[in-house]
């Protein structure tokens, strides 16, 4: 296929209608791009322009004054225009010196016919050359598209569509993909490789390259680079990029489909593992086998269930929260191992990286997994952080723990890691909700029947009055009262709870019971 540029202003000379025109100056921008042909008789610019515009003219509004003549094609140039086309002999007998100078510094084509010319048949005549170039143009895409099809259902597909458009544009293809090592069409030497990356990342090379990212599902995988030293690209050439991006992150995708979907069939191996019936040097000989590299620093489950789980639609979702939840927390240094179970994702993230900063990349991999737009609503937890491979049932178990507090409290109510749950752990162990409703009763039903009857906030005061470890000062502020009033309140305190209810052995009973009302609140 022959790719079809643009039309140049030297591909206007060649038309008939040009036979007897003569280039007075700027020879060398005779390789300027045509986008549209502008009839204009003006002495100033302003907005009318757009660039890529080839202007003809008579010369009648600066017939007269070279000054203006000067200006206008100063300002011709700084709008990017093409090349102007003047009539000479009606109202223009010669161009100044100083204009051609001008011309011949920037490389401004500037035209001149010595006869007259019917503006009117060149007008028609390249326009329907351009309308005839955009027609060839989208022909020859759909074609190429068409081609990129059938090169995805090759047994090698990215190097076939790779190697296509390279032959398409005749132009250095690159590659790059987090995944794998580079790809270059045709093939550099590390030494052309390595300087032809740096002029590309010094981006010095602005107009002789084209850069296409390759997203799919929010996050880029890829990027597809074009260089060319030999000709400007064309837009042609950018939608050609842009087409074979969008192949590439399909069969990237499929690629990651297949392989999320190879990893489903270790559930078996995976669900033993889980359970504790492994031993350290087996699961270690295995992650050697899938090919993991280096050596962990702890682990941990992350189980990820949908908030409205529905049969069939729900499991069709699994493959794409497997390929979030990958590009959220491969890069922050973990080994990701999925399983999957009925209405639950879940995730053995072993940890590559220094261990302290373990539990602040989990976090950070959640927020990050969070802010994916395809990601459908889900819960989040993160079990108990183990030292020993085999012991990641106790953090299975905990991630469970966590997920049944996600489901009970607010969103965004309490940490989605179980080792910051704290207090909601003691309570989450306590099975019979009778027992907790009593014991909430025993120390707090005096302060809750106070609020009821008398629509106080002695609850609330007491609250924060526990967690400002009893500053009367810290409290207040938090309440946004004169101390005075929290002094009252205090005293209301003391009379339905006891004097003593800030000594060490009740004050954790009470405090206790304040987390669990709102625990059995949140319910």
């Amino acid at each position: 296929m022959v790719l079809h540029l643009k039309i140049t202003v030297s591909d206007v000379l060649n038309r008939e209608m040009f036979e007897k025109a003569i280039v007075i100056a700027g020879e060398n921008g005779l390789n300027r791009l045509i986008k549209w042909v502008h009839v204009m008789e003006v002495t100033q610019i302003g907005n009318l322009l757009n660039g890529n515009e080839l202007i003809l003219s008579t010369g009648m509004a600066w017939k007269n004054d070279e000054a203006a003549f000067l200006s206008l094609v100063q300002e011709l140039i700084e709008h990017n225009v093409s090349g102007l086309c003047i009539e000479l002999g009606t109202h223009l007998k010669e161009v100044p010196a100083k204009v051609m100078d001008l011309a011949d510094k920037h490389g401004f084509p500037i035209i001149v016919f010595q006869e007259e010319v019917r503006f009117i048949d060149i007008t028609q005549d390249l326009h329907t050359y351009l309308i005839q170039q955009h027609f060839q143009m989208i022909s020859e895409l759909e074609a190429f598209s068409q081609e990129l099809n059938r090169l995805l259902l090759g047994s090698d597909p990215q190097a076939l569509i790779l190697n296509h458009l390279h032959e398409t544009v005749k132009s250095q293809v690159i590659f790059k993909c987090s995944q794998q090592k580079e790809l270059c069409v045709p093939v550099l030497q590390e030494q052309e490789k390595n300087e032809l990356f740096h002029r590309i990342k010094s981006n010095k090379e602005e107009g002789k390259q084209i850069r296409q990212p390759i997203q799919a599902l929010d996050h880029q995988l890829a990027e597809l680079i074009l260089f060319s030293e030999n000709r400007p690209f064309t837009e042609l050439d950018v939608l050609l990029a842009d087409r074979t991006a969008t192949a590439l992150a399909n069969q990237l995708l499929r690629e990651m489909y297949a392989a999320e979907k190879r990893r489903a069939e270790e559930n078996s191996w995976m669900q033993e593992w889980l359970e504790g019936r492994h031993r350290e040097d087996e699961i270690e000989k295995h992650l050697s086998l899938l090919g993991m590299k280096g050596k962990h620093q702890g682990a941990a489950v992350f189980c990820v269930e949908l908030q409205q789980w529905e049969a069939g639609l729900s499991e069709n979702q699994y493959p794409y929260i497997q390929i979030i939840v990958r590009s959220a927390f491969e890069p922050l240094g973990f080994y990701i191992l999925p399983y999957s179970k009925r209405e639950q994702l879940i995730f053995i993230m072993i940890n590559l990286k220094e261990k302290p900063t373990m539990k602040e990349r989990l976090l950070q991999g959640i927020r990050q997994a969070r802010q994916n737009q395809k990601l459908p609503a889900v819960h989040m937890t993160a079990g108990k952080l183990v030292s020993q491979l085999s012991g990641m049932n106790k953090s299975y178990d905990t991630a469970q723990k966590a997920l049944r507090l996600h489901r009970k409290l607010t969103e965004g109510k309490i940490s989605p890691l179980y080792d910051e749950l704290h207090m909601y752990r003691l309570i989450s162990m306590i099975r019979e909700r009778d027992e907790l409703h009593d014991f909430v009763n025993d120390y707090l039903q005096p302060v809750i029947d106070h609020d009821a009857k008398y629509q106080t906030r002695l609850l609330k005061t007491l609250k924060f009055y526990l967690m400002c470890n009893g500053s009367k000062q810290e409290t207040a502020g938090h309440l946004f009262i004169v101390r005075q009033t929290l002094y009252h309140r205090i005293k209301q305190l003391e009379d339905l709870l006891g004097s003593d209810f800030m000594q060490p052995g009740k004050r954790q009973a009470i405090e206790f019971a304040a987390m669990a009302h709102e625990y059995l609140e949140l319910e």
